[in-house]
This record gives C-alpha cells, sequence and structure tokens, in this order.
C-alpha cells in the first residue's frame, strides 16, 4: 500500500507575503467564476429561441460572448504567472485582469439571460454577487494599479541609477 505524500507548503515569512497570496487566490477564484458565467451563458444562448432561432445565432450576442472569452484569456496567462512568481507587481496585475473580465462576464452574462438571471432557477445571480464581492477583496482594482504602478517606477528609477 502506498501512503499519499501530502505536499510541500512552504510557510509565509511575511504579512506582505501572505497579502500577495491571498489576493492571488482571489485573482483565481475570478477568473474561474468569469469561465462559469461564460459556460452558463453559451449554454443558455443554445437553447433560448427568439424569432424562431436560438438567440446564440445572432451576431451580436456571438461578438459580445467572443470579447467574454477574449478577457478571460488573457486573464489567464497573468494568473499562473503570478502562481509562479507570487510578488506583488504579478500578484496586482493578475488580479487587475481577472476582476475586468469576471466584471466583463457577469454584465455580459446577465444581459443574454435577462431578467430570467436572477431567478432561482438559474445560478447567475449567486455568481454576480460572488464576483461582485471578489472584485473589492483583497484590494480593489485602483488599490493594484498603484501598487503595478509603483513597482514599475521603482524598477525603473533603480535602473536609471545605474
Amino acid at each position: 500500500v502506498v501512503e499519499p505524500v501530502a505536499p510541500v507548503v512552504e510557510p509565509v515569512e511575511t504579512l506582505d507575503a501572505a497579502f500577495d497570496l491571498a489576493v492571488l487566490a482571489t485573482a483565481a477564484e475570478l477568473l474561474g467564476a468569469g469561465e462559469r458565467v461564460l459556460a452558463d451563458s453559451v449554454a443558455y444562448v443554445k437553447q433560448r429561441t427568439q424569432f424562431g432561432r436560438a438567440i446564440g445565432s445572432y451576431q451580436a450576442i456571438k461578438h459580445q460572448l467572443a470579447n467574454v472569452r477574449i478577457a478571460l484569456d488573457f486573464a489567464r496567462p497573468l494568473v499562473f504567472g503570478a502562481a509562479l512568481d507570487p510578488t506583488p507587481r504579478p500578484v496586482s496585475a493578475a488580479k487587475i485582469q481577472s476582476a475586468e473580465a469576471a466584471n466583463l462576464a457577469a454584465r455580459v452574462g446577465l444581459q443574454v439571460h435577462g431578467a430570467i438571471g436572477y431567478t432561482e432557477e438559474y445560478d447567475l445571480s449567486l455568481w454576480l454577487l460572488r464576483i461582485r464581492a471578489l472584485q473589492s477583496a483583497w484590494g480593489t482594482s485602483a488599490f493594484h494599479r498603484e501598487r503595478v504602478l509603483t513597482s514599475l517606477l521603482s524598477s525603473r528609477s533603480l535602473s536609471l541609477s545605474k
């Protein structure tokens, strides 16, 4: 019998490192929530009909869902990169992009579902609340933009002084 080996988890050294890990986890959760809302929206537009056609066959709906797909695809590498290097700049960049992508997914999801998205029959309203809460959890986008800017300016001033 082979005993499972528990992964080695490094202890967090400072409060700043713990904060960065929390921000990273929030960014990853936002990315996952956006993916779920997109998947639910795509499934809904395939089944909902209007004027004898599935609403997903209309170009305007396709373009909105494609924009969500692109936003989520741009956020994913930032989250993966921040997971490899959980320092302030990559973590904050991942949080910013994930929050924007999930917010876009939520807005488009609500638009394609219409008022039925708020009913108990669909989980969309739960995902919308979760995304809204996570956007400001562990720092707003404005806070993280300032953090990225500060990091970029400090690295630039270090390179200029050499």
